[in-house]
Order: C-alpha cells, then sequence, then structure tokens
C-alpha cells in the first residue's frame, strides 16, 4: 500500500501548491493594480494569471514525483489507439461535457460559480484575450491536469489497485481539487471518462488531447454561443449526446486492457 499512501501525499502537495500559487498570483495582480482588484474588470487578467501557475505547478510535480522515466511512470507512451478510435473518444468526451452541462440546466443547478465567472469572462474578451485563453485554458491547463492525475496519480494507484478503484479515486481527487459541489462532480464525472480513456489506450497522451479539445471547445463556445436555452432544446441535446457517449464507452470495453509497468 506504500505506493497509494506516497500517491495520496503528493496529492495533498500539489493542492496545497495550486491553491498557493493561485493567490499568490491573485495578490501579485492586486499589488500590480495599485491595492485594488474588481473581479469581473480584471477577470480575464486573473485567469491568465492563476491559471499557468497552478497548471506549472500540477506538471513539475508529476514530473519531479513520478521519477524516469517519463515515459512509463507517466504513461507518456505512445497510443496505442488508431486514429479512428481517437476520434471516438475525442467524440464522446465532447459529448459528455455538454450533456452534463445540459443536465446541470434542466435541474436548475447552474455550473457554479467558476465556471459561469469563466463564461462571461470568456464572452467579454477581446480577440486577443480570447486567443490568450484558448492557449492557456484551453491547451495549459488541460496538460497540466492530465499528466498529474491521469498520468501521476492514476498509474500510482494502479500499482496496487484494479483499474475500477483506482480511476474512481482519481476521478474524486480530481473533482475535489475544483473547490465547488457543482463543477467538483462534473469534473468527477469527466475523470471517470478520462480515466477509462487512459487505461484502455495504455498512455495518458489520448486523455490529454480529449481534454484540450474539450475545453478549448468551452472557451469559443462560451465565447460565441453560450450554453443552450431552454428544456426542450436541452432535453434534446441530452437524447443526442447520450448514446453517443455510451457508444464511446462500449467501443473502449472492447479494447485490451493495457498492461501497467
Amino acid at each position: 500500500m506504500r505506493p497509494v499512501w506516497t500517491a495520496l501525499f503528493v496529492y495533498a502537495l500539489a493542492v496545497v501548491a495550486v491553491l498557493g500559487l493561485q493567490f499568490a498570483a491573485v495578490t501579485a495582480l492586486v499589488a500590480w493594480r495599485g491595492g485594488s482588484l474588481d473581479v469581473e474588470r480584471d477577470a480575464l487578467v486573473t485567469l491568465l494569471a492563476g491559471v499557468p501557475a497552478s497548471s506549472l505547478a500540477l506538471i513539475a510535480i508529476a514530473f519531479v514525483a513520478g521519477g524516469r522515466p517519463s515515459g512509463v511512470t507517466l504513461r507518456l507512451r505512445p497510443v496505442r489507439l488508431p486514429a479512428r478510435g481517437l476520434a471516438i473518444v475525442v467524440l464522446g468526451t465532447l459529448a459528455l461535457s455538454q450533456a452534463l452541462e445540459s443536465l446541470t440546466i434542466l435541474l436548475e443547478v447552474g455550473p457554479g460559480p467558476a465556471l459561469d465567472w469563466i463564461a462571461r469572462t470568456m464572452a467579454a474578451a477581446p480577440p486577443s484575450g480570447l486567443l490568450l485563453a484558448v492557449l492557456v485554458v484551453g491547451l495549459l491547463a488541460p496538460l497540466g491536469e492530465e499528466v498529474f492525475f491521469r498520468g501521476y496519480l492514476q498509474t500510482r494507484l494502479r500499482l496496487v489497485w484494479s483499474p475500477g478503484p483506482a480511476i474512481l479515486v482519481t476521478a474524486l481527487a480530481f473533482g475535489l481539487i475544483h473547490g465547488e459541489l457543482v463543477h467538483g462532480v462534473l469534473a468527477f464525472c469527466i475523470g471517470l471518462y478520462l480515466g477509462l480513456v487512459t487505461e484502455r489506450s495504455g498512455s495518458v497522451i489520448p486523455a490529454v488531447i480529449c481534454h484540450v479539445v474539450n475545453n478549448t471547445g468551452s472557451v469559443v463556445l462560451s465565447a460565441w454561443l453560450g450554453s443552450p436555452a431552454g428544456m426542450a432544446v436541452n432535453v434534446a441535446v441530452l437524447l443526442l449526446t447520450g448514446p453517443v457517449v455510451a457508444g464511446a464507452i462500449w467501443w473502449m470495453g472492447r479494447l485490451a486492457p493495457a498492461r501497467v509497468a
């Protein structure tokens, strides 16, 4: 059980590092603004400062704690999936993300303060700011989260546990670090799916690609279209996306489980 306790200890350090660096980034912005910070006016600057700090911290912790060779210890190995398979799991990610968003609208619980704040920030961002947001939120954040959670944490848990418990606990840790109830539940569900992608592909790279495409799409759609409105529309979205998610999971279930070194 030693790898489990070590992994959970590293996770606790990662949580402290992420929260500490985000606080430091906001504190630096307050000082730069002369002692004041408007949450709405300075939202984009705050986002572009906080996300890189926490994402780079996750990547650094994963590589230091994981040791070498990182291709094995973090499962940064070549992808086993064919191009068609990669397209299937990416499509499944997009469908799951949209289904979860429509479900929060139908249940009238909302996406949570953080996601709502990000959506408003993207909608108000100028083109240059939107491009930076795509690079930071769409690319860097998924890379940091997947390298740490699916690459480091889930891989360490798999040294002792079977795939199911390892995916479940990693997804739970992934949800908890988001710090909000609804946002955390959404992240937990996405984490379960990406954990399965990692186990079946034998690599964290497909999960990174899925996460990058999903976040980039969310940033762009938040800026251009917003969330689907109306009960009928969201029910239709659920009816359309549900079979897509189920099909992607069924397809992954046909793959032979990858070996964990």
